[in-house]
């Protein structure tokens, strides 16, 4: 039976249907259902900020299931947002079970935790203008041995599994290629890898945007590292490919479990980063579109609440006051924990960070530093 439901879902983004064929198979969906897909340039124009389902499908923090995640995703979208990032780990064991095979990347349709992703979403893609960001996130050993023929198995089965949805869906080939001791990947092996991955998604999906970042932990200065060139994903003339990149700078004052509340951060902190991926990709990158996938602050680390002012501007000043400016959507890193925006136990925001986030909230008192801080 859950294979049964995981297939239909994936077939017809519906919650049940009955016996449906093999989703590789599938017959597409009729052609006036089919929007125009977006080019790169046109999906980042359109995503603005944006929210990360954290902590749900790429570890186990929160139940992985469609009725922990609907009231988080619209309530963060009737707040006008209009990009979902779903971080999911496929090949490592989740709740004592991978999504797909460690050995080949082959996904596991009777996996009980398929059902209710692939559920959530189609609920994201119900929502006028709301765009999904779909990752491989955890993936240690595939990254640890430079599993090739693994991540090209895995994204040949996802983009069959969810070919005929919204072109609203993205996919983001592999989150922080990092090796197990924190050291970066090889960045010819990271671009081979994910120039074969590119090429399974191509096979299905000539214009589904695809999404590429640097070889450690998705810092700006990976990016010229990692791709001195395009050869492997298109050459520069691939109109649906977007990089990506996080901020947490600085890190003595965003990280988490070692965070400075009090640090005199500046502007220029924020506006760097940016401008270093601005650079890369208005080069090398050709002009392609930039996506902040994750950017917050750890502030739970050490603080029993969001009240610090100076954390409150920090996130008053990063997607309003720099990166719409340059023209980059973001996606705020909420994990529900230190990182906490939003409150799974009470199904609502916590303290106002939700508001800076639009340029301005409620402070305490007037001090930027203000006893909350410490």
């Amino acid at each position: 039976m859950r294979a049964t439901l995981v297939q239909a879902l994936l077939l017809a983004g519906a919650v049940l249907c009955a016996a449906p064929p093999d989703p590789a198979r599938a017959a597409p969906v009729p052609a006036q259902a089919i929007l125009p897909a977006p080019t790169a340039h046109e999906a980042a124009a359109a995503m603005g900020k944006g929210f990360n389902l954290g902590q749900m499908f790429d570890n186990d923090q929160h139940p992985p299931t469609f009725e922990a995640a609907r009231p988080k995703i619209d309530a963060y979208y009737d707040r006008g947002f209009r990009t979902l990032r779903i971080p999911v780990t496929w090949t490592e064991p989740i709740g004592g079970y991978p999504l797909a095979d460690p050995d080949t990347g082959a996904v596991d349709l009777d996996a009980p935790r398929l059902a209710a992703l692939v559920r959530i979403i189609d609920h994201a893609l119900s929502r006028p203008g709301l765009y999904v960001v779909l990752n491989a996130h955890h993936e240690k050993s595939l990254k640890e041995a430079a599993r090739a023929e693994v991540l090209e198995r895995l994204w040949a089965d996802i983009s069959a599994m969810l070919a005929d949805r919204d072109p609203r869906l993205l996919f983001e080939i592999l989150n922080e290629p990092h090796l197990e001791n924190g050291d970066p990947m090889a960045p010819e092996a990271l671009r081979a890898m994910t120039g074969g991955a590119y090429r399974r998604i191509r096979d299905r999906s000539p214009d589904r945007i695809v999404i590429i970042g640097g070889n450690q932990w998705f810092g700006a200065g990976e990016m010229a590292k990692t791709w001195p060139h395009l050869e492997d994903v298109g050459s520069g003339r691939d109109p649906y490919l977007m990089a990506t990149f996080h901020h947490y700078s600085p890190w003595t004052f965003a990280g988490d479990n070692q965070g400075d509340y009090a640090d005199p951060w500046t502007e220029a902190d924020i506006r760097e980063p940016m401008q270093v991926m601005a650079d890369w990709a208005r080069t090398t990158g050709r002009g392609m579109p930039v996506f902040i996938g994750e950017w917050g602050v750890g502030w739970g680390s050490r603080l029993a609440t969001p009240d610090c002012n100076n954390v409150r501007l920090w996130y008053a000043r990063f997607h309003v006051g720099h990166a719409a400016e340059m023209g980059m959507p973001t996606a705020v890193w909420d994990d529900g924990g230190w990182y906490q925006l939003y409150d799974h136990a009470r199904d609502a925001f916590n303290g106002d960070l939700i508001d800076c986030i639009d340029g301005s909230c409620a402070w305490t008192g007037e001090d930027r530093f203000n006893p909350a801080c410490f």
